[in-house]
């Protein structure tokens, strides 16, 4: 986000993150503890090892296709950037502690890289990524921990978040990888305690079974090697080289027998008709327009993993309200036209894979039928089928 002002921050929103901020750091005070951001941890050779691999990158994103007003989240991350060459980290003697396994290292400092990917290279994020209750744990007198030799987790406030489970978790097995090639052993990997199927299965395509992980059901775990890869998506912005090699790493394990029974519909209409929030109000009357160019509906909680897999890997378009649905485009293998109905307070995560994989991608401004008081990420929409006409010409598309 930008400093100088260029680009605008909703003022709430700004005011809930500093709140947050200065209530931490109130707590983490008075309990004597500290965070150990990344720019501390790879600059102290002493306490920490480091492990460096891959390149530093420089992005350059196209500027989105918009049908109306542009999100500030896509505006902010539509310009050249550049992301920090990726690492993969040993804490000695460390701790993870609480129900989202945040890790401590032998000093009783917090390893910000083991709660959410920071804002930038330095900064951690604080929307309760740091729970009041794994402090107060760790400042409990230890009855009995259970200790690990050499571990790995991808426990996070936000791991079972389809989104976030292969952006900010699965990325970061590359670096899990390096570390066992030069250490010479493989680290036990951690994973959330009842793991979703989706979990299960993804984590079989990047070459790990349940069998090679244990399940987090502990308050406090003590572990004499902890293996910490950097997240691969600092500030919203993804690694290309990251998401590439998700992508080779899932393509090669995919039985080809599954991924060729595609769909029937190559044209998709992703469906929140089920979702709690970001749903289209008048998804009627979208689907009436849309039934003619040989779209089909889908309510992706309906289907299972591979099901969700066979349907995007063959898509041409991709259509429907901002949402984790997206996600599915890492799958898609033709170059899809993707088309997300977007509202003020969307994130640009849909649009960056977008970016990344050069498939052309569309953002068509929807309104949202309700007070400003109560407009928010998490808000429903109406699509004015006017602009959606509009953008199906421009597209060239028949019926």
């Amino acid at each position: 986000m930008s400093i100088n002002g260029i680009f605008k921050i909703p003022i709430n929103l700004l005011r809930r993150h500093q709140q947050e901020k200065v209530i931490l750091t109130s707590i983490l005070k008075l309990l004597n503890l500290e965070i150990i951001q990344r720019k501390q941890l790879v600059s102290d050779y002493i306490r920490y090892t480091i492990l460096y691999f891959g390149s530093q990158e420089y992005v350059q994103p196209k500027k989105p296709n918009n049908i109306g007003e542009i999100p500030e989240a896509i505006k902010i991350t539509s310009v050249a950037h550049t992301i920090s060459q990726p690492f993969v980290s040993e804490i000695a003697n460390a701790q993870l502690v609480g129900s989202t396994a945040i890790g401590f290292d032998n000093k009783a400092n917090i390893i910000a890289e083991t709660t959410l990917p920071p804002v930038g290279d330095l900064s951690p994020r604080y929307q309760g990524s740091i729970p009041l209750q794994s402090l107060l744990i760790k400042k409990l007198p230890e009855l009995k921990t259970h200790q690990l030799s050499t571990a790995c987790s991808l426990v996070s406030l936000w791991s079972k978040t389809y989104y976030h489970w292969f952006l900010d978790f699965l990325t970061r097995i590359e670096g899990l990888e390096y570390y066992q090639e030069q250490a010479g052993c493989k680290p036990l990997l951690i994973i959330d305690s009842n793991p979703t199927s989706w979990q299960i299965e993804s984590l079989k395509l990047v070459g790990y079974s349940l069998d090679d992980c244990i399940q987090w059901d502990k308050t406090k775990v003590t572990v004499k090697k902890l293996v910490v890869p950097a997240f691969r998506q600092p500030g919203n912005w993804v690694s290309p080289s990251a998401l590439h090699w998700l992508r080779q790493r899932i393509f090669s394990n995919l039985p080809t027998a599954d991924i060729n029974q595609h769909f029937s519909s190559k044209r998709i209409y992703i469906s929140r008709s089920q979702a709690s929030g970001r749903r289209v109000i008048n998804e009627d009357e979208v689907m009436q327009f849309l039934a003619p160019y040989g779209f089909v509906s889908y309510s992706l909680e309906t289907m299972n993993f591979m099901e969700q897999i066979q349907l995007f890997s063959s898509a041409e378009i991709i259509i429907g309200p901002h949402g984790a649905g997206f996600t599915n485009i890492i799958f898609s293998q033709k170059q899809p036209i993707v088309i997300e109905f977007v509202t003020p307070w969307v994130s640009p995560h849909y649009y960056l894979i977008s970016n990344i994989l050069d498939f052309p991608y569309w953002c068509l401004d929807c309104r949202q039928p309700y007070s400003e008081k109560l407009r928010e990420s998490r808000g429903d929409m109406i699509v004015d089928i006017n602009n959606l006409n509009h953008l199906f010409k421009k597209l060239s598309l028949q019926n």
